[in-house]
């Protein structure tokens, strides 16, 4: 799991035990001309800041009001990341009509302490403020047969009230998962035939 499932967690708890799985499915294309540009950039210097761990570089590429809610709620927007984490910019779409706002699709790739490598997709929500483009929320697929989860970083009562649900369901899908009847038999020794067995 990288330190970038961990974004935007209170610096005063433990990170929660949130992955961010790939295979998000929006429907995210290429912009004509340079639109989303600016955006791109937008999005490039936020998670630039996160794997140097700047969170105030980081923090000021948030709206003003995402900036105001997680200092007020002592949330961390540049968790600690991996020196082997990268990163790659894709596709960006503009999502309004005024052109203000825009969806940038990136991917997130890690390698942990067993090399294990992790891939994944993320779209960040990207919108026109007086100040310029900034950071406003983020959408990814946490499990397969469920609709990508939404975090509006200018709510992080709800975000952290989401990320407790991810929390809760990987607890509740592992549980199953230990009870499952190939669970239960996995590594236990089966009895020999005798007689009568087949």
């Amino acid at each position: 799991m990288s330190r970038l499932s961990a974004l935007l967690v209170p610096r005063r708890r433990a990170w929660l035990p949130m992955m961010l799985l790939g295979g998000l499915t929006v429907g995210v294309i290429e912009c004509r001309g340079d639109a989303a540009a600016p955006a791109r950039q937008t999005v490039v210097t936020f998670l630039d800041a996160i794997k140097r761990g700047d969170d105030a570089a980081a923090r000021a590429m948030l709206t003003a009001t995402a900036r105001a809610k997680t200092e007020e709620m002592g949330i961390s927007v540049a968790p600690p990341v991996n020196d082997s984490s990268t990163y790659s910019v894709q596709a960006a779409e503009v999502v309004s009509e005024a052109g203000d706002l825009v969806h940038v699709a990136t991917t997130w790739s890690d390698v942990d302490g067993e090399g294990f490598k992790t891939t994944e997709n993320v779209i960040w929500v990207v919108r026109l403020d007086p100040e310029g483009w900034r950071v406003v929320g983020m959408a990814m697929r946490i499990f397969d047969d469920l609709p990508p989860l939404l975090l509006d970083f200018e709510d992080p009562e709800d975000m952290l009230a989401k990320q407790a649900m991810v929390a809760e369901e990987l607890q509740r899908r592992a549980s199953a998962s230990d009870q499952s009847p190939a669970a239960r038999t996995a590594g236990k020794p089966q009895p020999e035939p005798g007689p009568g067995r087949k």
